[in-house]
């Protein structure tokens, strides 16, 4: 249990997914989640670069129900190459950006092919490496256009209306933007490479007009490095995905440091149910050791040696019930906390 103040804890609540790298019930290595209208969780697995059986969107719920999946690895239409994060329109079409085909893929609620748009390249309406997306009440489309480090703004249907952002480290300045979040008229940017220079979580209104900006760079416990994400819950505390220390990092409104969470998956009823269909597996695990200590070694090889902390977490999210959704994506799945 995590608390924060006298009137807000979190506590860990249970654990989805397991590693499936050829698909079926499970994630392999994702990228992003995201809660549509009916409550449903669509997983991103990117898969990796020589394995690419794995790569699909899963939907599921956080009562660990499962209900399908869709797309796959390749360049047609449907299909995605690089996914890394996902958003819904106000009538839960799904769009996904492909950091290198530089296309949003557009599907129904159900996983069936829409459309798909973008343009390669640096003028106004291009995009190069699209990694975040965060769609307004409008259905606008907030694209953060890495490489080119700054933030584009299209229809649903591809048109380009407005950019701001260009690279540095100043205000309104970005360098390697990632994880984008939208609350009302407010526009939250996790500035991934800015860590140097000490600007990484970036608030705009949605004309791109600078509102303020928090974190500290480095690896000590109130510090930020290479920061995915961004969250917040009903009381303004905010949840950033801390993915180059291994943790979710919580602030409050005033961007006051509260704590950490390192993570405390235990296993997923998918990974007991299929345990208990693979005996020898279980056997051999009960022999395992899910906690390997060694003095003094860096927050990422920790994370690869104690399996409930978070390993290279991604996404961020508070769902309507206050439920607080962290994607661990190098153990595939999604670690759930009840905000409280």
């Amino acid at each position: 249990m995590k608390q924060l103040f006298e009137n807000t804890k979190i506590n860990y609540s249970h654990t989805v997914g397991f590693t499936a790298d050829v698909g079926g019930r499970g994630f392999h290595l994702p990228r992003d989640i995201a809660l549509n209208s009916e409550n449903k969780l669509f997983v991103v697995s990117r898969s990796g670069a020589f394995h690419t059986a794995g790569l699909r969107i899963t939907i599921c719920d956080i009562k660990n129900n499962y209900f399908s999946e869709f797309s796959k690895f390749g360049k047609n239409p449907g299909e995605l190459y690089w996914p890394c994060s996902i958003a819904f329109d106000s009538i839960d079409n799904v769009y996904v950006t492909d950091e290198y085909t530089n296309l949003i893929s557009i599907f129904d609620k159900d996983g069936n092919y829409i459309d798909r748009w973008g343009i390669k390249g640096k003028k106004e309406g291009e995009i190069n490496f699209p990694s975040g997306i965060a769609i307004d009440d409008k259905d606008q489309i907030f694209i953060t256009d890495n490489m080119n480090d700054r933030i584009q703004i299209f229809s649903k249907d591809g048109e380009y209306i407005h950019s701001w952002g260009k690279e540095g480290s100043g205000n309104g300045e970005f360098d390697k933007p990632w994880g984008i979040k939208i609350y009302d008229e407010t526009v939250l940017v996790a500035d991934w490479r800015n860590d140097r220079i000490q600007i990484l979580i970036q608030i705009f209104d949605k004309e791109g007009n600078f509102l303020d900006k928090f974190g500290v760079s480095g690896t000590n416990e109130e510090e930020l490095f290479r920061p995915s994400d961004v969250a917040i819950d009903k009381n303004n505390f905010y949840y950033v995905c801390d993915w180059g220390n291994q943790k979710v990092k919580i602030f409050d409104e005033k961007f006051n440091y509260c704590g950490y969470l390192r993570g405390e998956s235990e296993l997923s009823e998918w990974a007991k149910e299929y345990l208990d269909a693979n005996i020898d597996e279980k056997k051999a695990r009960e022999s395992f050791n899910p906690v390997i200590k060694v003095d003094d070694v860096e927050s990422h090889e920790e994370s690869a040696r104690i399996e409930s902390y978070f390993w290279d977490p991604t996404s961020v999210l508070v769902d309507k019930d206050q439920n607080l959704l962290v994607l661990d994506s190098n153990r595939n799945r999604v670690q759930i906390f009840e905000i409280g």
